[in-house]
């Protein structure tokens, strides 16, 4: 039986497993990622630091004791601290390297950034699935468990990036609308989303 429950940092190697696998083909990653050999142990390694750092801010499926799916989210800053983090990176520093060479990914998550809104609102960062999972109904079982939380929480905001179609068609079923795009491999573009509480339309 399927269930969810928050990580722990053992989780990590388990959690980074999956998510770098899920995101080896992700159009957003190869905007930042283009060496394919060292893309999945990149990724690996990068969502393995952020499970270690703040596994209180995942939350894992699992199936017969088995991790088969995660979300990585964050939780709801005060405006003056969200002043704080985005100054720390000025836009100035960014542009500079932006144009270095990879530094597309760094100007895809400027424009990002730029539609995530002022107010407090928590942010689902990454979902989803081992393979075996796919299909099942686990990426929804998260997200459901999480916004559950959300309408629960004071804060009644949730921004995510949708990289995909089928991803963007997901939120959607949970509530969520654009609110702007922006462009990653030739033809696609990632959508910026926000969900007000009470927005789950499944």
């Amino acid at each position: 039986m399927l269930t969810i429950r928050s990580a722990t940092s053992a989780d990590a190697p388990a959690i980074a497993g999956i998510l770098s696998e899920a995101f080896r083909d992700d159009p957003a990653w190869s905007v930042s990622l283009t060496r394919q050999e060292n893309k999945v142990a990149t990724l690996a390694a990068h969502y393995g630091r952020r499970v270690r750092r703040h596994p209180e801010w995942v939350d894992v499926a699992v199936d017969d004791g088995r991790i088969v799916g995660a979300i990585l989210w964050e939780p709801p800053a005060s405006p003056g601290v969200l002043d704080t983090a985005r100054r720390a990176v000025t836009a100035a520093a960014r542009q500079v390297l932006g144009r270095l060479p990879g530094g597309h990914g760094i100007r895809h998550t400027q424009q990002i950034e730029a539609y995530r809104p002022d107010e407090p609102h928590w942010y689902l960062r990454d979902i989803g699935t081992g393979p075996d999972a796919r299909g099942k109904g686990v990426g929804s079982a998260l997200l459901e468990h999480r916004l559950r939380i959300v309408d629960r929480s004071p804060t009644p905001l949730t921004f995510l990036e949708s990289t995909t179609p089928g991803s963007r068609r997901l939120y959607e079923r949970f509530g969520f609308e654009a609110v702007g795009s922006v462009p990653t491999l030739p033809g696609e573009a990632s959508t910026a989303m926000i969900r007000r509480s009470g927005g789950n339309a499944r």
